[in-house]
C-alpha cells in the first residue's frame, strides 16, 4: 500500500479556519454555522478560530459581523479576480495564504462552491478531505497499518453509504480539510462586545487573467433554501399514498393538509415554515407530485440537513438516511400507522395513526392554541 509523504513539521500548524462564502457582496448566511463548528473544534484543542473570506473587497462591517458571530480574527483575501467565484483564481489564492499561515484545520460548507473548491485545494496541498460532515470532534487515533498513535486529531463525522456513521481522520497531513453540511450546526448568537483582528492579504495571482468570465446572474427558485431557514417543517413520505386501511389516496390531499399547517403558522405567527419530503417519495416519481415534491426539498443524507424548532414527519418510516438529516431538530413529531417505524425512535412526540386523520386534528389543535395565544396578547 502506498502512503503520501506526511506533512513536515505538523506542530507548526495552528488554528481552525472556516471559509466564508460571499455571493454578490453578501455573506452566505449558513456559513455562520461553520463558525460555530470551528468554535467547537478550536475549544477542544486550545486554538483560535479564523474566518477566511475572499472577494474583491472585504468591508469592515462584514469582518466585524464575522467576529461577533464567533471568529477570533478574519483573513481577508482581496483581489479584483476574486469578486466572483472563479475556481482557478480562488484555488491559487487560498493555496498561497494557507501555505503561508498554516491553519491546523480548514472547514468549507458542503454546497456547490465548497464541493468544487475544497477538493481542488486539498489536491494542491497534498492533504485529505472528508466531505458532507454533520459533526466534528477531536480524538486520539490509532493507525493500525502504521501501528502508530496520534493525539488530538480532528474526527470528521459523516453518514456512510450504508446505515452507519463514519469517522474519518487525517493524522499525518495538514491542514485537515473537511466540508460541513448546511443545517448541521446552529449559528452562535451575535455578541457585539467581541473584538478581533482583520488580516488583509492580497494574493499575487501573477500572470493570471482568469479563465472564466461572469456574464450575468439569473435567480432560480430553490425551495431548499427555505428548508434551511425554516423553524417549522412538515415532511411527507410514501405513507401518503394509502390510508390506514390500505386504500389508495390522492397524494395531493396530503400535500394540501401539510400546506394548511404551514400557512397557518406562517400567517398567524410569522414563523418561517416549509414543506419537506423523504427520498423514497421523491424517487417514487408520482405524476401528480412532479412539480410539487422535487429534489430540492428532500431531507436526509442525500438531501438537506435541517434544524427547525419543530419537524413533523408524516408517513415517513425513518430510514437512517432520513434520520441523519433531522438529528438537530428541536422537536420531532412522527405520524405513522406502524408502531415499529424507525422514525419513532428519535421522535419527541409519537402519533400512531392514519396521517389523514392526524394532520386535520393537528391543524385544529394548532388553530385553537394560536387563537388563544393571540387573544391573550391582544
Amino acid at each position: 500500500m502506498y502512503f503520501l509523504p506526511p506533512t513536515s513539521d505538523l506542530e507548526s500548524y495552528r488554528d481552525v479556519w472556516i471559509f466564508i462564502e460571499v455571493l454578490r457582496g453578501r455573506v452566505v448566511s449558513y456559513c455562520l454555522e461553520g463558525i460555530a463548528a470551528a468554535r467547537k473544534i478550536a475549544s477542544k484543542v486550545g486554538m483560535r478560530v479564523g474566518a477566511l473570506i475572499a472577494s474583491d473587497y472585504v468591508d469592515d462591517q462584514t469582518a466585524k459581523m464575522l467576529i461577533e458571530h464567533g471568529a477570533d480574527y478574519v483573513v481577508a483575501l482581496e483581489h479584483p479576480l476574486l469578486a466572483d467565484y472563479e475556481p482557478f483564481a480562488y484555488t491559487n489564492a487560498l493555496e498561497e495564504v494557507v501555505r503561508e499561515r498554516k491553519p491546523w484545520a480548514l472547514i468549507f460548507m458542503a454546497d456547490e462552491l465548497g464541493r468544487d473548491l475544497a477538493p481542488r485545494l486539498a489536491y494542491r496541498l497534498v492533504t485529505g478531505l472528508a466531505t458532507d460532515n454533520i459533526d466534528f470532534d477531536v480524538e486520539d487515533f490509532y493507525h493500525g497499518l502504521l501501528k502508530e498513535k496520534f493525539s488530538n486529531i480532528l474526527a470528521q463525522i459523516r453518514p456512510d453509504f450504508a446505515t452507519r456513521i463514519a469517522k474519518i481522520y487525517t493524522p499525518r497531513h495538514r491542514p485537515q480539510i473537511a466540508s460541513l453540511r448546511p443545517g448541521s450546526f446552529k449559528p452562535l448568537p451575535r455578541d457585539p462586545s467581541r473584538r478581533g483582528e482583520v488580516i488583509k492579504h492580497k494574493p499575487s495571482l501573477r500572470g493570471y487573467s482568469g479563465r472564466i468570465r461572469i456574464l450575468g446572474y439569473e435567480d432560480i427558485v430553490d425551495r431548499g433554501a427555505e428548508l434551511l431557514e425554516a423553524k417549522l417543517i412538515v415532511s411527507l413520505g410514501l405513507g401518503i399514498l394509502r390510508d390506514a386501511e390500505g386504500n389508495p389516496r390522492n397524494p395531493l390531499e396530503a400535500v394540501e393538509l401539510a400546506r394548511r399547517i404551514i400557512d397557518l403558522v406562517r400567517s398567524k405567527l410569522g414563523v418561517s415554515s416549509a414543506m419537506g419530503a423523504s427520498r423514497a417519495l421523491i424517487h417514487a416519481d408520482i405524476k401528480e407530485l412532479r412539480d410539487i415534491i422535487t429534489h430540492d426539498i428532500q431531507v436526509g443524507q442525500t438531501g438537506k440537513t435541517v434544524s427547525p424548532r419543530v419537524y413533523i414527519a408524516a408517513g415517513i418510516s425513518g430510514a437512517i438516511q432520513h434520520r441523519v438529516g433531522i438529528l438537530r431538530a428541536g422537536n420531532i413529531v412522527s405520524i405513522n400507522i406502524d408502531p415499529r417505524a424507525p422514525i419513532h425512535e428519535i421522535a419527541h412526540y409519537v402519533i400512531i395513526d392514519d396521517l389523514y386523520r392526524a394532520l386535520p386534528k393537528l391543524y385544529e389543535a394548532l388553530e385553537r392554541k394560536i387563537g388563544e395565544r393571540l387573544a391573550r396578547v391582544g
